[in-house]
């Protein structure tokens, strides 16, 4: 299956499924033609191939683009709209803590699943805070969780919300009865403390006890002594997130019933979260990327067969929906026939919403070093298409000089150099045709690929010409 063709370039050596599946990149201006181009086309191939796939939007005619492309290659039924008022639901942390494969109801990768989507929309800072930061975060995240799946059956974001919202702050209101009384996390932790102390000796005893002794260690002792300026910056952090999640219509959405998972996409269904980041914002940012993350472990833990399905991850604008762990899913993605494509306009855009300055551009460069096939589209912007040139390569060339002196003795020579110069100069990016009646309708993309070289040229990259109506 990895070497089944789905593009055949008309200059050798075919994009295959096994191309597909080590990821694309897509990067070009406004306007230059990469969804209506190379998007278009990629879109065709893997509907029309049978790959199921999960689709994020960040503008409001996505949903419309993507509806038209299922009904043109007859994937019509296969098609599943997720968002405001649909009737399709996705419970989360009942999902995650229910799963019964290995690593079921594991308190840290439900905490860290929070824990990325709360990071994906934060300003991260200072590389020394961030650690901090992260810490204490994560500290708060595990106890509560730990301590919902101590004392529910049923695992719910609000408990949660409420546990950490009612955790102490001073001394003093450990001993007021008010508090006890309405604290969530205190009659929580009151509960578990006298079931244990009902329950019968044995192992599992033990095991519990040790967990709430550790949950309790932190909410009477690291959370109670943290400073207020500390404790407050990371409740700010987790209620930023946690308010959006507790509203609709993310709290319908993802903390009520589930109608679909991400293994509905192993099943060949294509999954469009409809919360568009322009009209959204961060409301919409947050449910993709919760859902992303989800998708993206779900297809890790997938036992992969010789006609498994391949799968893919689509995201226009990707800029608006990456977090932390995005690196790590696309190192192993190949392993799992998970088929990542990432559009976006231009390197800075991507790098500053990746955490800007050069954390931002070490996380662009390490996360577009393992797409392995990239199409450059026309450009304006001066770092991306030096980006392209620079990968593309340099070659040496013949370059003239011509030297004269003027006096009482004119001289005039001329001689050859070899220099090293860019194969392809930036600035031919910027002239690539874009479509539309006045280019009658091609789209120009130079497409880079790693491992076997095209055909007619020996080398490694090749510019293409996409009609639009042919697609």
């Amino acid at each position: 299956m990895l070497d089944i063709p789905l593009i055949n370039w008309q200059v050798g050596h075919p994009f295959t499924v096994r191309d597909a599946c080590e990821g694309v990149l897509i990067m070009g201006g406004l306007g230059s033609g990469k969804t209506s181009g190379s998007g278009a086309l990629l879109a065709k191939k893997y509907l029309t191939s049978g790959f199921g796939g999960l689709v994020l939007t960040a503008k409001e005619d996505e949903l419309e683009l993507w509806k038209s492309y299922c009904k043109k290659h007859g994937r019509e039924d296969d098609l599943i709209i997720f968002g405001h008022d649909i009737g399709h639901y996705f419970n989360f942390l009942d999902y995650e803590s229910s799963r019964p494969d290995k690593g079921t109801g594991i308190t840290h990768n439900i905490a860290d699943t929070l824990k990325t989507v709360i990071k994906a929309g934060a300003n991260d800072g200072q590389e020394s805070d961030k650690a901090f930061w992260d810490a204490a975060l994560q500290q708060l995240l595990v106890n509560a969780v730990d301590l919902c799946l101590l004392t529910q059956k049923k695992i719910r974001f609000e408990h949660i919300y409420k546990i950490v919202q009612s955790a102490p702050k001073t001394k003093a209101e450990l001993s007021n009865e008010s508090w006890r009384q309405s604290s969530q996390c205190f009659r929580l932790m009151e509960y578990a403390a006298n079931a244990l102390n009902n329950a019968p000796p044995s192992q599992e005893r033990d095991n519990q006890a040790r967990r709430l002794y550790i949950i309790e260690d932190f909410f009477y002792g690291n959370w109670l002594y943290l400073s207020e300026k500390t404790r407050s910056i990371v409740e700010q952090m987790f209620f930023g997130f946690g308010d959006r999640f507790m509203r609709d219509p993310l709290y319908s959405l993802f903390n009520t019933k589930t109608t679909i998972t991400p293994e509905d996409t192993i099943k060949g269904k294509i999954i469009i979260v409809n919360l568009p980041y322009l009209i959204f914002e961060n409301t919409g940012r947050d449910g993709q990327v919760l859902f992303k993350y989800i998708w993206q472990r779900a297809m890790q833990r997938r036992q992969i067969r010789d006609n498994s399905r391949p799968t893919f991850l689509w995201v226009d604008e990707a800029h608006y929906f990456l977090h932390d762990h995005d690196i790590d899913h696309q190192s192993t993605a190949r392993s799992y026939r998970a088929c990542t494509v990432y559009l976006t306009q231009n390197l800075p855009n991507f790098s500053l919403h990746a955490g800007g300055g050069d954390r931002g551009a070490y996380r662009f460069k390490a996360l577009a070093g393992n797409l392995g096939t990239k199409f450059f589209h026309a450009n304006s912007d001066v770092e991306t298409n030096e980006y392209a040139a620079d990968l593309i390569g340099k070659e040496l060339h013949w370059v003239g000089s011509e030297n004269m002196s003027m006096g009482d003795n004119a001289s005039f020579s001329e001689g050859t150099s070899q220099n090293l110069l860019h194969t392809i100069q930036p600035s031919e990016f910027a002239r690539q045709k874009t479509g539309g009646p006045l280019n009658d309708f091609e789209i120009q993309t130079v497409v880079h690929r790693q491992g076997i070289p095209f055909l007619s040229t020996g080398k490694n990259y090749a510019l293409f010409t996409i009609n639009q109506q042919s697609i």
